[in-house]
């Protein structure tokens, strides 16, 4: 069985999990007697850059006045590679409305989250608002990386639970012979964008009412860019030490180590498609304070300590447990280390293949 995944991630993002999905899942899928190939003509993504098995050009950055003759160099590039190559499954790897009219095999999509969809508001969209209609029409089948999205797709386009397939991510993070510990002091953990349902101004009011908390233990962001004038104004508002949050940005290798010596990592989003962050967590031995999200107890079942991520006193009560409770802690982190034996790229592969088995 021959696979293609197209250049619609790799046009869209310069790094980010949803490429690295498409990669792993490459990866493993060439590990078996079936043959996949990534076909990104012109692209502007890192990681795809420094991977071996696809056919394309990276450059730097694509000039906005000749984006779309890039995008019709794609398409041109795309149908003629079809034609030599005789792929039997097409796998979408984001959405466009592009399917090459000389491809009569099947055609795959995966389905990450419905953020737009449920924060319409904060993205001033109107409520019947559906981005992802034409993308889905047609398709053969779509795959979701949770079963809390694929009831989201079910609910806002309407779609056939029978053509709606499951698979789990895997962990990304690899494990190491040494972790450097990059900050000496005690601190907290939060990775990643920290904008609109990512909830992380509730999680800043949680630390600054509890003296207990912000006395003891710093926070350390991962990545998100530097603070926001509205972020800056709640540290301010509630006389938060400025030196006590640390803004870092780094390799996976960073990051690993500074799961791996954090007391705690916190995930205050109010949405997510999955929650691969509380996986890498987990995998280096760091107890986790989330929401209370159905798509959470998917991945994690008892393994974390949930709060309500409206409620700023539930999320101060669980910070405080985990931090100040030592047999807790112990008892979350032995948990999860068990629980992380179900989420692998190869039981990804593995049950991806047979879902283009079916078809």
């Amino acid at each position: 069985m021959k696979i293609l995944f197209d250049y619609s991630i790799f046009n869209h993002q310069e790094l980010g999990g949803i490429s690295r999905y498409v990669l792993n899942l490459d990866t493993e899928i060439n590990k078996t007697s079936n043959v996949s190939k990534i076909l990104a003509p012109i692209h502007y993504n890192l990681f795809l850059k420094n991977y071996k098995n696809y056919k394309g050009l990276y450059i730097k950055k694509f000039p906005k006045f000749i984006s779309k003759l890039f995008e019709f160099y794609n398409k041109i590039i795309t149908k003629k590679y079809i034609s030599n190559f005789k792929p039997e499954i097409i796998h979408k790897t984001y959405f466009s409305n592009f399917w090459p009219e000389n491809f009569k095999g099947k055609k795959i999509i995966t389905v990450y989250d419905l953020i737009h969809e449920i924060y319409h508001k904060d993205y001033n969209f109107s409520s019947s608002y559906r981005p992802k209609a034409k993308s889905l029409s047609g398709v053969d089948a779509i795959i979701t990386i949770s079963h809390n999205t694929k009831l989201d797709l079910i609910k806002y386009y309407n779609i056939p639970s029978s053509k709606i397939f499951v698979t789990h991510l895997g962990i990304n993070l690899q494990n190491q012979n040494s972790y450097i510990k990059i900050i000496n002091e005690p601190y907290i953990l939060y990775v990643g964008d920290r904008k609109r349902y990512k909830n992380f101004s509730n999680f800043l009011l949680a630390y600054a009412n509890s003296s207990k908390i912000n006395n003891n233990f710093k926070i350390v962001l991962f990545g998100g860019g530097k603070l926001f004038k509205s972020e800056l104004e709640i540290i301010s508002k509630y006389n938060i030490n400025p030196k006590q949050i640390i803004q870092l940005s780094g390799s996976d290798s960073d990051l690993a180590s500074l799961y791996k010596y954090a007391n705690l990592f916190i995930f205050p989003s109010k949405y997510e498609g999955f929650g691969l962050p509380l996986l890498e967590s987990a995998s280096k031995g760091c107890p986790i304070a989330c929401s209370d999200l159905k798509v959470f107890r998917e991945i994690m079942d008892d393994t974390v300590q949930y709060f309500d991520p409206n409620s700023i006193e539930s999320i101060k009560e669980s910070l405080e447990k985990i931090l100040f409770v030592e047999s807790l802690k112990k008892d979350l982190v032995s948990k999860a280390s068990k629980k992380i034996s179900s989420f692998s790229w190869k039981k990804c592969g593995k049950e991806t293949l047979e879902i283009y088995g079916k078809l």
